[in-house]
């Protein structure tokens, strides 16, 4: 569960003041089942899964040689991510980065990485339009890549920072187990039916003007979706999500400042 953010933003981070905790949301999605195609391919796994949010559906590659996930988009809207869940990119060793067709040329706009762990993982990289964008993959250790759902798109950056009554998602571990026991009373062990992860998001003081822009477009379009979400993503980029809403968020002005305060109950998947 990685966050891996290009030098560039880095930069441009320092440069115009801003921060780069604030917390992002990648739901605005331009991948379509026709507009992403891959270098191999298994024919029973094809590419065009990896459109489709449901995480049991995968692409897989059919060879172990290096490889592109390559996006056609619509060059018009600009775009700041590209995002992973359900891959083997960690536990197949396979090195990945990002790159960007740029005045005919591809480019590297993220940097070749090692991710820590199989989680979801969110490429972000400084804001622009691209005709084309693609995942890039190398495998020393000889494996065949595999994903579930791939995004590109623009992310929803929060207007303030979570600060406090937030458990990282990484933490929300939630299982369902059948317990095994005897006539006498004795443990005979358990078995894991279902593993998944929960948390809230409070978000508070936000300017009424903010949430109508930015906000509504999300819990009116987004809300039957899953989505990945960072909530400090420089100062902890391993915690990151991707996840649904478990119900409607209900903004209550506060009374003296009329600024909105809601929370997001959000359930998502293991790794």
């Amino acid at each position: 569960m990685s966050i891996v953010i290009s030098s560039a933003v880095v930069l441009a981070d320092v440069a115009d003041g801003l921060s780069l905790d604030h917390p992002v949301i990648g739901w605005h999605n331009v991948v379509t089942a026709s507009s992403i195609v891959s270098t191999h391919v298994d024919v029973n796994y094809p590419a065009s899964n990896l459109a489709n949010p449901a995480t049991h559906l995968q692409w897989r590659s059919s060879d172990d040689g290096g490889q592109f996930l390559t996006i056609t988009t619509n060059e018009v809207d600009p775009i700041d991510y590209l995002a992973v869940a359900g891959h083997n990119f960690s536990s197949g060793e396979i090195v990945t980065s990002v790159e960007g067709f740029i005045g005919g040329v591809w480019t590297r706009i993220v940097d070749e990485v090692m991710l820590p762990d199989d989680g979801p993982v969110l490429y972000r990289f400084e804001e622009q339009s691209l005709s084309e964008i693609r995942l890039v993959m190398s495998s020393p250790a000889g494996v065949f890549p595999r994903a579930a759902v791939l995004y590109v798109g623009k992310l929803l950056v929060v207007e303030r920072k979570v600060y406090a009554g937030h458990m990282a998602i990484t933490d929300g571990i939630k299982v369902s187990v059948a317990n095994g026991r005897s006539e006498s009373g004795n443990f005979l062990g358990r078995i894991v039916l279902g593993e998944w992860r929960e948390t809230t998001i409070p978000l508070s003081l936000i300017s009424p003007d903010w949430f109508r822009t930015y906000m509504r477009p999300f819990l009116t379009d987004g809300r039957d979706l899953p989505f990945f979400f960072a909530w400090r993503p420089q100062t902890y980029p391993r915690e990151v999500g991707f996840g649904w809403l478990m119900d409607d968020p209900a903004p209550t002005p506060d009374t003296s400042s009329h600024l909105l305060a809601f929370d997001l109950k959000v359930s998502g998947i293991a790794k």
